[in-house]
C-alpha cells in the first residue's frame, strides 16, 4: 500500500477515492486511548496524510485562508483535548474559523452515561457544552494558535447542539467577553471550571491552558483538511482530520 501510495500521481477519482476511504477507516471508531489512536495513525492512515499531502492543491498559508472560513468538525484526532472529557459527540462538535482571526472550537458531552446508571436517571443528566475561542494567525508563513478564553453551559442534552446556536454562542462571546478583555486577559487566570468531576477539570484545564500552538495544513480543500498541530518542537505532533460542515 505504501509503495502504491508513494508511486502513483492522483488522478482526481483518485482522490475522491482515497479521501472516502479515509473516511471509512476513521467512521464509527470509539476514541478512548490516544496511544491507540496514535498507533492506528502509524499503521492505517499514515500513506494517505502521505499522498494527500504530496498533492496538496493549496500550499501558501495566505492563499489557505479562503478555503479555512467557515464551520468544521473534527472526525478523528490525536489532540488530547478533543476527548478531554468523555462522550463526546462528534456530530455536535465544531471549528468555527472568522475571517477577523477569531476561531473557536466548540463540543458537546454527554455526561454521566456509566453502563450502571439507570435510563430515567440518565435523561436528566444535562449535556456539557465546551468551547474553546481562539486567535489564529500567519507569522513567517506559517499559521499560528493562540488560546484566549474558555467557556461551559450546562444545557438539555434533549435540544441538540447546532450550527446556529453555536455560533450564535460563539460570535456573542467574542463581542462581548474576548474582545473587551483581550487586552488583560490571562488564559491560566480565567476562572476554573466548574460542576465537573475533579478528574475531568483538570483533563481539560491542562490540555486548553496551552497558551500557543504552530498547525500546517498537510491537505485542505473545500471539504476536507488534515492538519499537523504542534506545541513547540520538543512535542510529538498531532493530527486531526475535520470536514466542512
Amino acid at each position: 500500500m505504501f509503495d502504491l501510495l508513494l508511486k502513483n500521481e492522483l488522478s482526481a477519482p483518485k482522490k475522491v477515492k482515497f479521501k472516502n476511504e479515509i473516511f471509512a477507516r476513521v467512521q464509527g471508531r470509539n476514541l478512548k486511548d490516544l496511544n491507540d489512536e496514535i498507533d492506528f495513525y502509524k499503521t492505517e492512515l499514515l500513506p494517505y496524510f502521505i499522498k494527500l499531502s504530496q498533492q496538496n492543491p493549496v500550499f501558501s498559508v495566505t492563499e489557505q485562508l479562503r478555503l479555512l472560513v467557515g464551520v468544521w468538525t473534527p472526525i478523528w484526532s490525536t489532540i488530547s483535548f478533543h476527548e478531554s472529557l468523555p462522550k463526546r459527540i462528534q456530530e455536535q462538535s465544531f471549528q468555527i474559523f472568522q475571517q477577523d482571526g477569531y476561531c473557536g472550537s466548540v463540543a458537546r458531552y454527554i455526561m454521566g452515561k456509566e453502563p450502571d446508571s439507570s435510563q430515567n436517571f440518565q435523561s436528566t443528566l444535562p449535556a456539557y457544552d465546551f468551547m474553546l475561542i481562539q486567535k489564529y494567525e500567519v507569522q513567517n508563513g506559517r499559521w499560528y494558535l493562540h488560546n484566549i478564553d474558555r467557556f461551559q453551559a450546562f444545557k438539555n442534552r434533549e435540544i441538540p447542539l447546532t450550527l446556529e446556536s453555536v455560533y450564535n454562542w460563539f460570535t456573542n462571546k467574542v463581542n462581548t467577553k474576548v474582545k473587551v478583555n483581550a487586552p488583560k486577559l490571562d488564559l491560566t487566570k480565567v476562572q476554573k471550571l466548574e460542576n465537573l468531576e475533579a478528574n475531568h477539570a483538570n483533563e481539560l484545564n491542562k490540555t486548553s491552558l496551552v497558551t500557543s500552538q504552530v498547525f500546517e495544513h498537510l491537505y485542505i480543500d473545500n471539504d476536507l483538511r488534515l492538519v499537523k498541530t504542534q506545541t513547540d518542537a520538543s512535542h510529538l505532533p498531532s493530527y486531526t482530520i475535520a470536514v466542512r460542515r
